[in-house]
């Protein structure tokens, strides 16, 4: 091969060179700036999304779509992209300097010199569901836990041992927190450094492939499985298994717990009704649920914040939703709180401050984080739903005894209960022979 045609293919084929920075790092911001004035690369290719990069950039709005965080799964996706915001910015204030720096220095840098930008991470949203997504519910305990009671354990080290500067060359913030998640999230932890690591590889192959030279600055513990993948790309998963929310688990013990439940509140008035328990116990029955249910949410919902009007949403709905596991009576009670409060942007760092408070009592902290209306409004929601749930599980220990006295007690209603089971079963057979 002649030396141009040698010159020519290294064109077509393009070349990637990393940078593995810590977002908190001063240094990083420096080798940074250093490395793109000094290679000036056709592409500089950052570890951001579009939404992180316009926020970089100041151009996304304060307000947030508080309706897409009372959907589904998503109010308990958003603390856990909250947790990690609040561990990157106590790390920042720490080490005094602004948490993303060396991103926003390569930008920065690559724009002052006319370089092209690529946004080579996956969206930060489609990451968090996909996290959210692969942890249990124990593990979702603990990290949503840690979080309020500033447990995350990196503010000081842990046990008596610093966390130094020089540590964090060799992992990023993410990295260092999911060195403790995957001892107890492997799911969660593919999904938040593995998976990006792959994500990421395939935009630069991608690049590569395109004849670009590129210099990509990405966090140092992603800096490893983005090398193995660019050595052998033929190694990368498929770009569809990256991509989309469906990463978790498809099978849910929550739904079928609530489907359970659904089923069983249907078929005990069913078969009530089958063995001709009087209307008037039905009624009694149904009412003391409907309050039940209601009380509880209301109280709870009130504690949390709630104005009237959104605690008695909650109630009033907790009886329908306690049996439905596709709705929840938190997401009304925080529809109802959205008249009359507003939630931005900004709200993450007031919240991040007072968790930065470390002599305040845990009440008093607690008192000011109500007082920001993102976190009011999440609490609303949680509460309420924690109240319906907590009314649902005493229904059959504290009411029903109580109601059940009228037709004989407790037996009676099982005895009731497989009367109608047998009238239902001659019914049917009666009708299909």
């Amino acid at each position: 091969m002649t030396e141009r045609s040698a010159s020519m293919e290294r064109v077509k084929e393009g070349s990637v060179r990393l940078v593995g920075t810590a977002h908190i790092s001063a240094d990083s911001v420096a080798e940074v700036e250093e490395t793109i004035e000094a290679e000036r690369p056709d592409v500089v290719a950052v570890e951001l999304d579009e939404g992180r990069y316009r926020q970089l950039k100041g151009e996304l709005p304060d307000d947030l779509d508080a309706g897409d965080l009372l959907r589904g799964n998503t109010v308990f996706q958003f603390l856990a992209y909250w947790m990690l915001s609040y561990v990157q910015t106590r790390l920042g204030e720490r080490f005094d300097i602004e948490p993303g720096a060396d991103m926003r220095a390569a930008v920065e840098t690559a724009e002052t010199l006319g370089l092209g930008i690529a946004l080579v991470d996956r969206d930060i949203q489609t990451t968090i569901q996909r996290f959210w997504a692969r942890m249990t519910f124990l593990e979702k305990l603990r990290l949503i836990g840690g979080l309020f009671l500033g447990m995350v354990g990196y503010d000081a080290g842990r046990e008596g041992d610093p966390l130094e500067m020089e540590d964090l060359t060799d992992a990023d913030v993410v990295t260092a927190m999911m060195a403790e998640f995957r001892r107890f999230s492997p799911g969660g932890a593919e999904a938040l450094i593995d998976e990006r690591d792959a994500y990421i590889a395939h935009e630069l192959v991608s690049l590569r492939e395109r004849g670009h030279d590129v210099l990509a600055v990405v966090g140092a513990g992603h800096r490893e499985g983005i090398e193995r993948y660019l050595e052998n790309p033929e190694r990368l998963p498929p770009m569809e298994s990256l991509v989309g929310t469906q990463g978790g688990r498809r099978f849910s013990w929550y739904k079928l717990i609530g489907y359970l439940i659904a089923i069983g509140f249907l078929g005990f008035f069913f078969l009530l009704a089958m063995a001709g328990v009087r209307d008037g116990f039905l009624l009694r029955l149904f009412a003391a649920w409907f309050l039940f249910n209601g009380i509880f949410a209301f109280t709870l919902a009130k504690v949390a914040g709630a104005h009237w009007s959104s605690a008695g949403v909650g109630g009033a709905i907790a009886w329908m939703t306690s049996v439905n596991p596709l709705l929840a009576p938190g997401w009304f009670a925080g529809y109802v709180e959205l008249r009359h409060i507003s939630v931005n942007v900004a709200d993450i760092g007031r919240l991040n401050e007072i968790l930065a408070d470390e002599e305040s009592p845990i009440g008093e902290l607690f008192g000011r984080m109500i007082d920001v209306p993102l976190f009011r409004l999440i609490a609303v929601v949680a509460a309420t739903n924690i109240g319906s749930i907590i009314a649902t599980l005493l229904f059959p220990i504290v009411v029903l005894p109580w109601l059940a006295a009228d037709i004989g007690g407790v037996g009676a209603v099982g005895d009731r209960m497989l009367v109608g089971a047998r009238n239902s079963a001659e019914l049917i057979w009666g009708l299909v022979r």
